[in-house]
């Protein structure tokens, strides 16, 4: 295995790279090259790989490929369990420094965008849980219905609702909990907070042409049906894990729990869940080109994960973080 004095290259020894990008765009191939090449370990920053049993959904590295890189942050809660951003950030920033501690080179790598700002930003300071707020919200909404809450948001803060989708009712109502207990929006606390990161670090964007990112989900949707994502999701709801966890409502989970309940055919799960994760990785391409500073890198179908790994070296070398 090589690190970085092996590769000719001058590379800042603290750096930590960030891997990120819309769903199936290589993201994990990459960053395995990549961990090869520097001498790394791997830290996932997808909000559902941190569940134990949801593996095929989630698109978990395999065994074999955790066998030839560390992973971390992987298979430590059940998906009743919560794990929030600021949890999340409190064991990534200990990971880290487990790894730098070791000389290796911490490289995180997924999709979930509100982990990685957490990570680059870090969280509100004064973005604590109210429970009898919370209840609040959650009887308005069972009262009034997910519309009535976004368009309370969009009035109190448009900037945050207009990045948020209507139906995405986990974040709209914690942006109004976050209002209702602090007096201020989440725009303007985001604003107001320490941005100055935890660690010196670089971001890299896949980015993929459309029609070739598409077809890519489509075939991994195939491959998640035919490695048994459906029974997945029947053993997790055989051992008491309740349809309505926001672990099992979440993309591509959720339209199981409907086919298994008989509310759409196997043909139509499939088709949902290919027109879903579209959409769903069209939003992060949006939030990516929006809330980070990154490099963009532009790959294609052909290239090889090997590739694309040595063209972030060429990145990184341009200038030591």
């Amino acid at each position: 295995m090589n690190n970085p004095s092996q590769t000719g290259n001058v590379i800042s020894p603290n750096s930590v790279t960030f891997i990120v990008g819309p769903t199936a765009v290589g993201k994990t191939a990459t960053a395995i090259e990549l961990a090869k090449l520097l001498g790394g370990e791997i830290i996932s920053a997808d909000s559902r790989q941190v569940y134990r049993g949801m593996d095929v959904g989630t698109a978990k590295p395999t065994l074999n490929q955790q066998k030839d890189i560390p992973h971390h942050l992987i298979d430590l809660f059940d998906p009743d369990e919560t794990v929030s951003a600021g949890k999340y950030r409190t064991l990534a920033l200990k990971t880290v420094a487990d790894i730098q501690s070791r000389k290796r080179w911490p490289i995180f790598v997924g999709g979930s965008g509100l982990y990685i700002r957490a990570l680059q930003n870090g969280i509100f300071e004064e973005s604590r849980t109210d429970v009898s707020i919370r209840a609040e919200i959650k009887r308005e909404l069972d009262k009034k219905g997910v519309a009535e809450l976004y368009n309370r948001l969009m009035e109190i803060d448009p900037e945050t609702a207009v990045k948020i989708h209507l139906n995405d009712t986990k974040r709209i109502t914690r942006a109004l909990e976050i209002f209702m207990t602090t007096g201020k929006t989440p725009s303007q606390l985001f604003r107001e907070q320490k941005t100055e990161p935890p660690f010196a670090y670089r971001s890299f964007v896949l980015d993929m042409p459309r029609e070739d990112l598409y077809r890519r989900i489509d075939e991994r949707v195939d491959q998640m049906i035919s490695d048994g994502l459906v029974a997945e999701v029947q053993k997790l709801l055989s051992v008491g894990f309740r349809r309505d966890l926001d672990a099992l409502m979440t993309l591509g989970y959720r339209e199981v729990v409907k086919f298994i309940d008989g509310k759409c055919s196997h043909e139509e799960m499939i088709v949902q869940i290919k027109q879903n994760t579209r959409h769903y990785a069209k939003r992060q391409i949006t939030w990516f080109r929006n809330q980070i500073s990154a490099d963009w890198i532009s790959v294609s179908q052909t290239d090889r994960p090997e590739e694309i790994a040595r063209r972030i070296i060429d990145k990184l070398t341009e200038h030591i973080v």
